[in-house]
């Protein structure tokens, strides 16, 4: 068998190469490094929130800035990402956002270990303001007292992937102690609390359509119940148009008993120039009246090169008497919360540098 050694001289020569992640390749396949930081400047207002956790005003934030290891070798795929906070320095935990070892052939791959769930990644890839305050998990998958709540990355997971480029793409995870907290460690994970979830990706043309479901038991907020996702996106070569629909359904938890909707849109209206919006709602929870709320999302990117993209954003929240639903929150560093019936907002300069 033959060994193959990286010589300290030949990890320092970096080779850049082209692709989504825009890795530094070291040793062919067998390691990928990549990153992301990404800083924002913002200036907030709760809106009647105003004390020793959330404050209004000027305030830097680091939006799930990453440092991440991949490869594969021959049919062997591997991942380990973690966040870091370039803002304070916050983050310490290794390999806490999607990191995994699995097996890859023809007929799909099989993973193990933490990774967002196909219900997650549906709003993930409909979303246009990723990790920025306009980032749709303000609405999608929040409760109208607790907020963001499900859009999740099960730990204890194991999850089945394929890809028939370029028309269809299927994943279905099931994990057990998915929220795990570490106080299980060493012995069996918590079978009493798992989650099951299911998502389908399908691009016909110019259009792709895609559906999630999920499924838990024992969750942290909703406890028992499922929620399911269908989304569009039509893309041209100026414009991106997309609608978004989701309904969660708890056995338990009235709050979370609601749908919630959207659209978007960005044009790319001079080269290396795009304008985004983007609109979501959230229905009163059921048996109750003045639990919805809505968001709105304006911004302006500029792809200042290859690798590095600047934008200027703005968000705002507005809530029915008894809601309390945030400006921003989750994928953004710093949230922007409220108190009931709030209209909190933000508005962000931002930079994000890719590697």
């Amino acid at each position: 068998m033959k060994t193959i050694t990286v010589p300290l001289i030949t990890v320092s020569a970096l080779i850049f190469h082209s692709s989504t992640t825009m890795a530094a390749e070291v040793a062919g396949d067998l390691l990928h490094v990549y990153g992301r930081i990404h800083l924002s400047i913002d200036n907030s207002d709760t809106d009647g929130l105003d004390d020793d956790s959330y404050q209004d005003g000027i305030s830097v934030s680091s939006n799930s800035s990453r440092l991440g290891f991949k490869g594969q070798y021959q049919q062997v795929i591997y991942q380990l990402e973690q966040e870091v906070r370039v803002d304070d320095g916050s983050k310490g935990t290794f390999a806490d956002r999607n990191s995994f070892i699995g097996l890859t052939d023809d007929w799909g791959s099989l993973r193990a270990g933490i990774h967002d769930t196909p219900f997650k990644s549906i709003g993930s890839k409909w979303g246009i303001f990723a990790d920025t305050i306009g980032d749709r998990r303000a609405i999608l998958g929040a409760g109208y007292q607790s907020g963001n709540q499900l859009n999740e990355r099960a730990k204890n997971m194991i999850m089945y992937q394929y890809d028939h480029h370029p028309a269809l793409t299927f994943q279905a995870m099931y994990a057990v102690d998915p929220e795990d907290d570490g106080s299980n460690a060493g012995i069996v994970d918590n079978n009493k609390n798992d989650m099951f979830s299911a998502g389908l990706w399908w691009h016909i043309a110019d259009i792709t359509l895609s559906l999630a479901y999920e499924d838990w038991t024992g969750h942290s907020y909703i406890i028992d119940g499922s929620a399911y996702r269908i989304a569009a996106v039509w893309t041209t070569s100026e414009h991106r148009l997309g609608a978004i629909y989701e309904d969660i359904d708890p056995d338990i938890v009235n709050e979370f008993s609601r749908a919630a909707y959207g659209v978007n849109w960005k044009w790319g209206f001079i080269e290396a120039w795009e304008l985004k919006l983007q609109y979501l709602v959230a229905d009163d929870a059921s048996g109750t009246t003045d639990t919805g709320g809505s968001n709105i999302s304006a911004g302006i990117d500029h792809q200042l090169n290859d690798k590095t993209r600047l934008y200027l954003a703005y968000t705002a929240t507005r809530n029915d008497a008894d809601a309390r639903f945030s400006a921003v929150d989750g994928g953004h560093g710093d949230e922007v919360k409220t108190v009931d019936g709030g209209a909190p907002n933000s508005v962000s300069l931002g930079m994000v540098f890719w590697f």
